[in-house]
């Protein structure tokens, strides 16, 4: 592994950029092909939501993080906890808060990260995608020898 792929594997499990900044430094910069950026790049992405199931599982132990939580419940979390996280909503918040808080706020509403991981992965998949495409574009219309595809 090379310093590129481990700043290619930093930038995209980072929280602020993540893929919007990976997924561009792998294609055109370390040369990556689109494929490769985006089987990388989306589980990589994905480590901020294991990261924060696994800190919210330390702080479930601690009777007052539980006591403090209840107490910031409402009924729009309580709807919330009724539609089980709902696919679309989770799908659309993810690439504009971030796969992080995204879990942390599904955590919050007591819904379990399984109920959430597919919507969470094909936002993030999404994101990638469309970021790839947009890095390629220039590349397709230039007389360099790159091709992305």
């Amino acid at each position: 592994m090379s310093r590129g792929d481990l700043t290619f594997a930093l930038l995209a499990a980072n929280p602020v950029g993540g893929l919007l900044v990976a997924v561009p430094y792998g294609m055109l910069r370390l040369h990556y092909p689109i494929w490769l950026t985006l089987v990388a790049g989306t589980p990589l992405a994905y480590l901020q939501v294991l990261a924060i199931d696994a800190s919210w599982t330390l702080l479930a132990r601690i009777p007052a993080w539980q006591r403090f939580l209840d107490r910031r419940r409402s009924p729009r979390i309580e709807r919330l906890v009724a539609s089980g996280g709902g696919f679309w909503i989770t799908f659309c918040a993810t690439p504009f808060v971030g796969p992080w808080l995204v879990m942390s706020f599904m955590h919050w509403a007591r819904v379990p990260q399984r109920r959430v991981a597919l919507p969470i992965l094909l936002a993030l998949l999404a994101t990638a995608t469309v970021v790839a495409v947009a890095s390629a574009v220039p590349a397709v219309f230039s007389r360099g020898s790159w091709k992305p595809w």
